[in-house]
């Protein structure tokens, strides 16, 4: 078992089980992985309020032997959608699930961190035209993967 700790926007988050939860986090030290949080859904359950979606947290990951990831510790730094208003929490989201569906496992990737994270922060900002928010994020995104400006190859990556 590996112990790893790092930075993570969380993107999606899905119930799995009966109390446990399976996490889409983009880290800042290993880009997109999915990570179980067990036990989060009970009422006493201590990470659930660190691992809301949009929420700027610091994990602790063990590997198990089959590669599988739990995370074991979330501390959070900040919530990215928090007092944001039902619009602004519909771009979260789009922005979010975007990422989740471009994004690979694991590969690092320092520029797209930054570009994600700073994007969420600005999302926070914007008070009107989402629809050209999120199509600015779409195309900054798919450029640093290196697709330029051609969203029909990069929708069929």
């Amino acid at each position: 078992m590996s112990v790893y700790q790092t930075n993570a926007i969380v993107l999606k988050r899905e119930n799995i089980f009966e109390a446990d939860r399976l996490y889409h986090l983009y880290t800042e030290d290993f880009g997109k992985v999915r990570a179980i949080a067990g036990s989060v859904r009970k009422i006493k359950a201590k990470l659930t309020g660190h691992l809301e979606p949009f929420n700027f947290v610091w994990v602790e990951l063990i590997s198990k032997k089959g590669g599988e990831l739990i995370i074991t510790t979330a501390l959070s730094h900040c919530g990215l959608a928090s007092n944001a208003a039902p619009d602004q929490i519909a771009l979260f989201t789009k922005m979010a699930n975007f990422a989740v569906v471009m994004l690979k496992e694991s590969q690092k990737d320092e520029e797209l961190w930054n570009f994600i994270f700073e994007s969420f922060l600005k999302a926070k900002e914007v008070a009107n035209d989402y629809d050209k928010f999120l199509n600015d994020y779409k195309s900054g995104f798919i450029k640093i993967m290196g697709f330029g400006d051609n969203f029909e190859e990069a929708r069929y990556y």
